[in-house]
């Protein structure tokens, strides 16, 4: 058996690979009883590094277990997700195997395997023996899933018995009266806009953006307008927001008042240059469904049936799939007919139903159940989330889909 000692932080410094504000055994359950994160760390006497961290943060539902070598790099890295109050699920692995001494932590060359796991479904692997500078092997595995579920005890401060009456640190020790380094280990987070979507459709707002060049840099845009595109019929208060050609209906599991809303795109403007010509810009980045004209002051990531936020991968989100570049707003009730007449549209074989109502812009009308489909253009091909505005009340008010990079917009 191998002696392991164990201490405590508030926080772990991943660059530095040090404790961020120690914390007595005590402090650290006081921390694990009200949900607030802190590191269980373990090192064996003699070793410089440590063998092992557990990152522990129960009010993010979350912890992490990253073990390492003797020359402090990551060769486990564990996503646990807490998603019944006394048992974690395994929801990701990554090995990395270190060809030399020399190669840094998670060096971007170094092999690498990882293991996605989510629940009732095959495992998925991918194999990458240069890292992220090689080719990729990708494929699905059944495992047993009893061994992806974890108790909950064997996690956290509760694990090391005897450790109460461990002594406070030390006041001089790393992180204590410093601010937090910008390495310091965090909880996995889904992605959120970095700033309030409204924003985008307040007229007179100034973006800096990097969709177009002025003199080989980013320019600037300016909202000008808020354009009505047509009316959308929901009678069902199902609201489906998906790729109309797939015939796979992505339903919002937040329903929605039945009634008649109007689908709106923001405008904004600017000016380009190109080796001294200059020429107007006009951007389209976003398609709103306005539910109320109540203002959204909170946003939230619109979500599917079945789709889990505790499982989300860090920066990762919900959202429809398109491999047209289509997206559509769609009442759930007529969706099959909706796509299909859309489909035989779109395939050349009938305009029944069917109304152009501007450039890449479709409505299709089901007067059996006198719900619509509108379809719009996305960026491009990949995962396009729907957001949801919520007013102060509590109400939706609205639903986003940004059919650009919104990395790209940054307030002025």
């Amino acid at each position: 058996m191998t002696t392991v000692d164990i201490s405590y932080a508030e926080g772990w410094d991943a660059g530095t690979r040090r404790p961020y504000r120690p914390l007595s055994a005590a402090g650290a359950r006081r921390r694990d009883d009200e949900g607030e994160p802190y590191v269980v760390i373990h090192r064996e006497p003699g070793r410089t590094e440590p063998v092992a961290v557990y990152l522990v943060a129960w009010s993010d539902h979350h912890v992490g277990h990253w073990m390492y070598d003797e020359s402090g790099r990551r060769t486990r890295e564990f996503d646990l997700r807490l998603l019944e109050p006394d048992r974690l699920f395994l929801r990701q692995v990554v090995e990395r195997r270190y060809a030399t001494p020399d190669q840094p932590d998670r060096a971007r060359d170094a092999w690498r395997t990882t293991l996605n796991l989510t629940p009732g479904e095959k495992a998925e692997y991918i194999v990458e023996e240069q890292g992220d500078t090689g080719s990729s092997r990708h494929g699905r595995q059944d495992l047993p899933e009893a061994r992806w579920w974890i108790p909950r005890e064997a996690f956290g401060v509760g694990t090391a018995d005897g450790q109460d009456e461990s002594p406070a640190p030390d006041p001089d020790e790393p992180g204590q009266g410093q601010e937090p380094p910008a390495s310091l280990w965090r909880a996995p987070r889904p992605y959120r806009p970095e700033f309030n979507v409204q924003e985008l459709l307040r007229p007179g707002n100034r973006f800096a953006c990097d969709t177009f060049v002025t003199e080989n840099e980013g320019g600037e845009l300016t909202v000008d307008r808020v354009e009505e595109i047509t009316t959308l019929r929901v009678p069902s208060g199902r609201l489906v927001v998906a790729d109309p050609l797939t015939g796979t209906p992505r339903e919002l599991t937040e329903r929605i008042p039945p009634g008649a809303y109007p689908l709106q795109t923001a405008v904004l403007v600017g000016e380009g240059d190109y080796y001294g010509e200059p020429f107007p810009v006009t951007e389209e980045p976003l398609i709103r469904l306005l539910i109320s004209d109540e203002p959204a002051v909170t946003w939230e990531l619109g979500l599917g049936e079945g789709e889990d936020p505790r499982l989300l991968l860090d920066g990762h989100a919900y959202g429809f799939g398109t491999d047209a570049a289509q997206g559509s707003f769609a009442d759930a009730s007529g969706w099959d007919t909706l796509s299909a007449t859309f489909r035989r549209h779109f395939d050349g074989d009938g305009d029944d139903g069917v109304e152009e109502v501007r450039s890449g812009t479709l409505r299709v009308a089901d007067e059996k159940t006198g719900g619509d489909l509108v379809s719009f253009c996305t960026g491009g091909d990949g995962t396009w989330s729907v957001w949801l505005g919520r007013a102060a009340s509590g109400d939706v008010v609205s639903a986003v889909v940004v059919t650009g990079r919104l990395s790209d917009y940054r307030p002025l």
